[in-house]
């Protein structure tokens, strides 16, 4: 009796914790792929961002980028609308400046050009349905 008890207690506490994760969003996401190229070679590692258009209500996504390639699933996909792309690999470290407070900790030195970061000029459109690669060809 004891043990129909307890596998009694140990399924309900399953089915109500099972029954408690998040639900995914109902957000009309879109899944985003292609390739990222820098000087002419795929990008080895790296990381990729849509980013919403200024003023915009879109939602933001990325992923990461391996051997110049990237996919973003749907359901961690922008929602269609317009973007700006940001692209970020690192090429090492370098030491935090002389005087910083604190212990000094090698910040990643960025190996790719602003223009295609912190001031990113490289768009996208997200359309509903749309399927199609969104490559990038990064030059210095």
């Amino acid at each position: 009796m004891r043990n129909r008890q307890g596998v009694r207690l140990a399924l309900l506490a399953f089915l109500v914790w099972g029954g408690c994760s998040e639900p995914a969003d109902e957000l009309p996401r879109e899944p985003v792929s292609g390739t990222v190229t820098f000087e002419g070679k795929p990008l080895e590692k790296g990381m990729i961002q849509f980013l919403p258009a200024v003023g915009r209500g879109e939602t933001q996504a990325g992923g990461p980028i391996e051997n110049g390639s990237y996919a973003i699933p749907q359901h961690e996909g922008p929602v269609p609308g317009k973007y700006t792309v940001v692209i970020t690999a690192s090429a090492g470290s370098t030491a935090a400046p002389p005087g910083a407070p604190g212990k000094e900790v090698a910040i990643p030195k960025e190996r790719i050009p602003a223009k295609y970061n912190t001031k990113s000029t490289l768009r996208a459109e997200v359309k509903k349905g749309e399927r199609k690669p969104w490559d990038f060809d990064l030059k210095k």
